[in-house]
């Protein structure tokens, strides 16, 4: 073995063998980027507008495969893979302990096991907008009365 050689397989023996974009494939929950069709957040999860999303996608496209956040709290989690199930979709839970679980990491990814699919806006809230009021429009319908019209 030559010097580089053997240091490499030293390397590998210290440190495991190196991986691929591992920040992405710990983000995406384990897949690349290019591979993935739909993604929700720990925060979307609670939204039923962004789960039917989910779920029209799964039935639409029932070659692809879902992955869930093992952090998911039962609730959430037995719907979810009731909506696999009812599409005929592989899913699997990944219980990483590195996985993080704030309200804007990812709970859910919809994604291809093998092939690239170079999906550009991959947000729940992108695919699927919501049309919401924001509190001051809330505040100026509550305040709102006649005597207004008139000044």
């Amino acid at each position: 073995m030559s010097g580089d050689e053997l240091q490499d397989h030293m390397n590998k023996g210290m440190y495991g063998t190196p991986q691929l974009k591992p920040d992405e494939k710990r983000k995406y929950l384990g897949t690349f980027r290019e591979r993935v069709a739909l993604t929700l957040t720990f925060a979307q999860l609670k939204n039923s507008a962004y789960l039917a999303e989910l779920a029209k996608e799964l039935k639409e496209q029932p070659e692809l495969h879902m992955i869930i956040n093992g952090k998911v709290q039962n609730p959430e989690l037995s719907e979810l893979m009731k909506f696999a199930q009812d599409a005929n979709v592989s899913f699997t839970c990944n219980t990483d302990s590195t996985l993080k679980h704030g309200p804007d990491d990812l709970a859910v990814v919809v994604c291809s096991k093998d092939t690239a699919l170079h999906i550009n806006d991959v947000d729940v809230a992108q695919k699927c907008p919501l049309t919401q009021t924001t509190d001051t429009d809330k505040e100026t319908k509550k305040h709102f009365s006649l005597r207004d019209l008139f000044k």
